[in-house]
């Protein structure tokens, strides 16, 4: 890895672990991170490629809060709880195509009377399928020096506390439900880890920058855009295209910003870079954006960070 942790834990909006770029011991050479970057702008282009409609709608809002929550619970790191998130996400998303295609094709009479019975077993089942996803994630990033893995017994006993009593087997059963769903797919990046990643170059580039704190302010912002994706990204269209509204066509081809992880990524950077130092978001964001993580003009770009901006002040002023 790039960057080195400390254990550690906070709220949603809490200090996050201790995180040491440039390490002496464990970071790598800036060759190797900028063909780490491509690697990761690779796999994002390509799921900008096959977005859908329905991408991303089990990844924001009370969905995200909840993963954000239980992952706190369990004192797991920020990279666990966005990896969790995008496991939940791509998880509910084929899990339900694949029962409705059942439905559509096994049912012969009253398929909208099983559908909806269908739909209101998935809803029972959402707390446990968030827990299992937070697992998964926590054993995908867990190594020697850190192993807070969550262990079935421990999601038993958070699930009781919701009244909801499920064996250990049937936890195991729906952490194998989710793994053979995603096809054993899950070793997938998560915005922390390209935000990571960038910063960690920006430092070879710019050794006096604090990318410590930029990281911490950077990861709060993220917080805030999944927490309030709906108002941030509405927000977003209407200030780049001067709409007030927009059709479903709009919308649909508005997927490739709501899903591009790089955008974000690196507008979360030049964000960070202005709450902390007006003075040096020129030559910061400048820089981060030339990695061709986004295709955008200058004037998009700052309507971007006055977005994410305002979200912050709207949440620090409320």
């Amino acid at each position: 890895m790039s960057v080195s942790r400390r254990n550690g834990s906070g709220s949603i909006f809490g200090s996050p672990p201790d995180i040491y770029f440039q390490h002496k011991i464990t970071g790598v050479t800036k060759e190797i991170l900028l063909e780490w970057l491509s690697s990761l702008n690779d796999e994002n282009e390509k799921n900008i490629s096959d977005c859908y409609p329905s991408m991303g709608i089990f990844k924001y809002g009370e969905f995200a809060e909840f993963i954000f929550l239980t992952c706190e619970k369990f004192k797991l790191s920020d990279e666990v709880r966005y990896l969790a998130v995008e496991l939940f996400d791509r998880f509910m998303n084929k899990h339900t195509e694949e029962l409705y295609q059942h439905i559509l094709t096994s049912v012969k009479n009253k398929k909208k009377k099983y559908w909806h019975i269908v739909q209101e077993r998935m809803q029972k089942q959402i707390l446990l399928r968030i827990s299992s996803c937070c697992q998964i994630a926590s054993k995908l990033t867990s190594h020697y020096k850190v192993r807070l893995v969550i262990i079935n017994s421990q999601i038993k006993n958070f699930l009781s506390e919701f009244d909801l009593n499920y064996s250990t087997e049937s936890i195991l059963q729906s952490e194998i439900r989710v793994l053979k769903t995603l096809n054993y797919e899950v070793s997938t990046a998560s915005p922390v880890t390209s935000l990571e990643i960038i910063l960690e170059i920006l430092g070879f580039e710019f050794p006096d920058l604090d990318t410590k704190i930029l990281h911490m302010i950077s990861v709060k912002i993220m917080d805030l855009v999944y927490l309030e994706h709906k108002t941030a990204y509405n927000q977003l269209f209407k200030r780049v295209t001067g709409q007030q509204q927009f059709t479903e066509s709009e919308r649909e081809k508005f997927l490739s910003v709501t899903n591009n992880k790089m955008f974000l990524v690196v507008s979360l950077i030049a964000a960070a870079t202005y709450i902390i130092d007006k003075t040096s978001t020129d030559k910061v964001s400048l820089n981060t954006f030339i990695y061709e993580c986004i295709h955008h003009t200058d004037k998009t770009a700052y309507l971007i960070l006055d977005v994410w901006c305002n979200l912050c002040v709207q949440y620090y002023d409320g």
